[in-house]
């Protein structure tokens, strides 16, 4: 009985070294830096909510453009949305993220006329998911609105 269990064992110690990972060469080559990648027009709809309201979304189309600039990772971005009363302009980070891009700004700046830090996403698609938070103070009260805008590139 002690050589039958042995036995397996040994079989199951032998057979663990025989099993080998995937192959994890997944990496996939960019053919333009992330901030030329990423430019263009991004036409979709901003939703403005009242942080913590019940009260129905502003809902406007508006545009996101990304500007190429000099710096492989730096992009030059315009919001736009008449529904929403934004009109800012920004720069951002963009870097390379699977197919697709992540955009961020965590600087209020002199360049962030946005005046708050935003980030998003661009997909393999073309689709882009952007999200920052405002406040507003009205009297005494402070207001935070929560804007989201999801489009596509033209």
């Amino acid at each position: 009985m002690k050589k039958i269990i042995f036995n397996l064992f040994a079989v199951l110690a032998i057979s663990c070294s025989f099993v080998a990972c995937g192959d994890d060469d997944n990496d996939y080559k960019f053919d333009f830096s992330a901030s030329e990648g990423s430019a263009g027009t991004y036409v979709g709809t901003y939703s403005k909510v009242l942080d913590g309201s019940d009260e129905a979304p502003v809902v406007g189309e508006g545009t996101i453009t990304l500007t190429a600039t000099a710096e492989a990772d730096v992009t030059q971005v315009a919001f736009d949305c008449p529904t929403c009363s934004i009109s800012a302009q920004s720069i951002a980070n963009v870097t390379h993220a699977n197919k697709g891009y992540i955009i961020n700004n965590q600087l209020v700046s002199a360049d962030n006329t946005l005046g708050v830090s935003f980030a998003g996403k661009i997909y393999d698609n073309g689709a882009m998911k952007v999200t920052f938070s405002t406040s507003e103070k009205v009297g005494r009260k402070n207001y935070t609105y929560n804007y989201t805008f999801e489009g596509t590139k033209r």
